[in-house]
């Protein structure tokens, strides 16, 4: 007879569960949401694109953080309780790191602003070929949307709306995320290729193909292999954790501080101008070489584990 334990150890069953965790819990957060915002906002259909209005506003930013906890942050832990009934080992959560690392990253995610600028614009401007027309004018279209739904949701009143924002665009995200991507979905990848670089990768295109913002997509992308690393490395998910938290949250704050910053709406911290070589040129050394340092730092440690 099979144990529970040894059916849940194949990667098959592993992806069928965390797939199947996700939509079931996304449902019930969605439905869970939507009767919050009618109970608390009195939302209808009616006004659901009605961004001028607050209460339209504010019941979005609850079903966004409603579903975002069902999407990102219960599957994980629910599937971690399944496999193996422990929640911190299974998600990488049980190892801090040493504080070189943290501030490593921290480094790594101010350095690199000049640089993927630059991946951003040149990703701005791609064009798909003409049969593809109709497909582009859509992505362009959903890009507009975000756009207006992004300047709708990072409007301050005071600091409490900041943390409120920061909880929704920074935190939530940076823990649920990584917890489904980095902390399972990369894992389970991993063990069924037995290729950590190609578990990494396809891990980043589907967390990139998952904000489904086209325009954006190589930025997030190299963001989500950044992270990947990160993990593998150090074997903490709290660090590919920071950077997230940093990437989003920087311009939510910037934004409070600087609120012309708000026209710029991709949430990142790639603020900077990008257009120059020099500046990209510079990030991209001082990038690469802060990449190689905690690689460096954290291999010797693994080598001097083992």
């Amino acid at each position: 007879m099979t144990s529970n334990s040894s059916v849940f150890s194949k990667p098959s069953i592993q992806l069928f569960l965390i797939v199947g965790l996700c939509l079931v819990s996304a449902l019930i957060f969605s439905l869970l949401g939507g009767l919050a915002v009618i109970l608390f906002y009195g939302f209808d259909m009616s006004s659901f694109y009605d961004y001028s209005n607050p209460n339209t506003i504010e019941g979005l930013k609850l079903f966004q953080l409603l579903s975002s906890v069902g999407l990102f942050i219960v599957p994980p832990v629910v599937y971690a309780l399944i496999t193996s009934k422990t929640i911190l080992p299974t998600l990488n959560l049980n190892t801090i790191s040493k504080p070189i690392n943290w501030l490593l990253v921290l480094l790594i995610m101010i350095v690199a602003s000049p640089l993927m600028s630059w991946v951003v614009e040149v990703n701005a401007q791609m064009s798909l070929p003409e049969f593809m027309s109709p497909i582009e004018e859509w992505m362009k279209q959903s890009e507009a949307s975000a756009e207006v739904l992004t300047k709708a949701f990072i409007r301050f009143d005071g600091l409490p709306s900041l943390f409120y924002i920061l909880l929704i665009v920074a935190v939530i995200p940076a823990v649920g995320e990584e917890l489904l991507f980095r902390g399972v979905l990369q894992k389970i990848l991993e063990k069924w290729t037995q290729k950590p670089h190609l578990a990494i990768w396809l891990t980043a295109i589907l967390f990139s193909a998952l904000h489904m913002q086209f325009f954006g997509f190589f930025p997030r992308l190299l963001l989500g292999a950044l992270f990947g690393y990160l993990l593998v490395w150090s074997g903490s998910l709290w660090l590919p954790i920071l950077g997230h938290f940093i990437n989003n949250g920087s311009v939510v704050v910037l934004s409070y501080l600087y609120p012309e910053l708000m026209e710029n709406t991709e949430i990142n911290v790639f603020n900077e101008d990008g257009k120059t070589w020099l500046p990209t040129l510079i990030s991209m050394v001082l990038v690469v070489g802060g990449i190689y340092l905690f690689k460096k730092l954290n291999t010797q440690k693994l080598e001097t584990d083992n």
